[in-house]
């Protein structure tokens, strides 16, 4: 069975080092080793922003606030959206083949849509 993940969105990478991130999520400050996130993250170096998928034990471990984790609702949410970003971003790619910040844009949009539905998955899987 798959580690329940718990969502966090807006989160600030602060530092980072050979052992891990230094985030901001909400009010607190803590330091993830490399290898806690979970599929879904789209976080992964100093001054990045976007969403944390941790396991639930480090969450309790670390005495992380739950109340600032991503709902069911709130995971649906994100996946449409990212869907629909990934699908004009893909259109504008599409229109624009030279253009390197239109690839990046597809291949950061490809990766956020990725993190969503591979997060919407394991929300819908039965336990």
């Amino acid at each position: 069975m798959p580690e329940t993940a718990i969502l966090y969105e807006d989160v600030e990478v602060l530092e980072e080092d050979g052992l891990g991130l230094t985030c901001r999520i909400g009010e607190a400050r803590v330091h993830v080793g490399k290898y806690v996130p979970i599929g879904g993250t789209t976080i992964s170096a100093k001054g990045d922003r976007g969403t944390l998928a941790l396991p639930r034990w480090f969450v309790e471990q670390q005495q992380l606030p739950l109340r600032l984790h991503l709902s069911d609702r709130e995971v649906e949410e994100w996946a449409v959206r990212a869907e629909l970003h990934a699908a004009v971003v893909r259109e504008y790619a599409d229109g624009h083949p030279n253009s390197q910040a239109a690839q990046d844009a597809l291949e950061h949009a490809r990766a956020e849509l990725n993190a969503a539905l591979l997060i919407r998955g394991r929300r819908r899987r039965p336990e």
